[in-house]
């Protein structure tokens, strides 16, 4: 019996000393963004759905390395702001993430002439606008597509040929 609970206390004690601090970090790092209302992509796409009534379609190129990837439906009251979320994060370096906002065109963002950096074609077609204006610290591609405005950011400090990257992944939708 002794040698028993000797044995189960080393197991015990060696599977804690083992455990590896990363997974500490981990866990903090999800709960960061969990009081922040973040969820698994396929929720939050579900609650999108829902609310609006109405398939929501995202890139499937994907422009930057990432560990987590986070989604948001935000709805405030009213339907002026209510908007989907999804964020490419990487856990070791901080700052560098990738964003789409996708809300229903009834309302849009407007932008404004001097938010206007360039404007760019989607392979479609389709009009786009590249700003470093819009959102302080970030390339952002604004375009229409399916009855909702897609708003394309990633850090100002990724690349410098941002507004390509941005493009690529907006005609990958």
């Amino acid at each position: 019996m002794k040698n028993r609970l000797l044995l189960l206390l080393v197991f015990l004690f060696s599977s804690i000393t083992l455990t590896p601090s990363a997974y500490a970090n981990k866990d903090k790092f999800d709960r960061n963004f969990s009081k922040l209302g973040y969820k698994e992509v396929e929720e939050a796409v579900a609650e999108s759905k829902q609310h609006f009534k109405k398939e929501i379609a995202l890139p499937k190129e994907i422009p930057i390395p990432f560990t987590h990837i986070l989604a948001r439906f935000s709805n405030p009251e009213g339907d002026w702001n209510d908007k989907l979320e999804v964020r490419y994060v990487h856990e070791k370096t901080e700052g560098d993430d990738y964003k789409i906002e996708v809300r229903h065109i009834d309302y849009k963002l407007p932008i404004r002439e001097e938010m206007i950096d360039e404007e760019l074609k989607l392979n479609n077609g389709t009009s786009a606008i590249y700003s470093t204006i819009m959102y302080k610290k970030r390339n952002n591609l604004v375009f229409e597509m399916n009855g909702w405005q897609y708003i394309l950011s990633m850090d100002e400090d990724v690349s410098d040929k941002a507004s390509e990257i941005l493009l690529k992944v907006a005609n990958s939708i």
